[in-house]
């Protein structure tokens, strides 16, 4: 991973309300939005011509959620970002 290590990404995850990163050349986006009442709504989205969400899940705020994401297949060959690490650039955060 270049940009930041991976224990630092969780990090910004818990933080942060935007990060873009790079896989294999394809933008994708974390996003952390407010939902109804007291809960988050988590989304990834891999960007481009044909924005697709490859990842979604609404938590109660401070649910914990950084580990399921790390760990699921949101990438086209079906590698989760741990297993895809070397290939992911982070390139911005809000």
């Amino acid at each position: 991973m270049t940009g930041m290590t991976l224990n630092e990404l969780k990090e910004t995850m818990l933080i942060h309300s935007e990060i873009e990163f790079s896989y294999r050349g394809e933008m994708y986006d974390f996003q952390k939005d407010p939902a109804e009442g007291s809960r988050t709504k988590i989304s990834v989205w891999r960007c481009g011509d044909n924005p697709e969400c490859v990842y979604s899940i609404t938590i109660a705020d401070g649910e914990p959620f950084v580990d399921d994401l790390i760990n699921a297949n949101i990438f086209p060959d079906g590698k989760s970002i741990v297993e895809g690490e070397s290939d992911i650039d982070v390139e911005f955060f809000t």
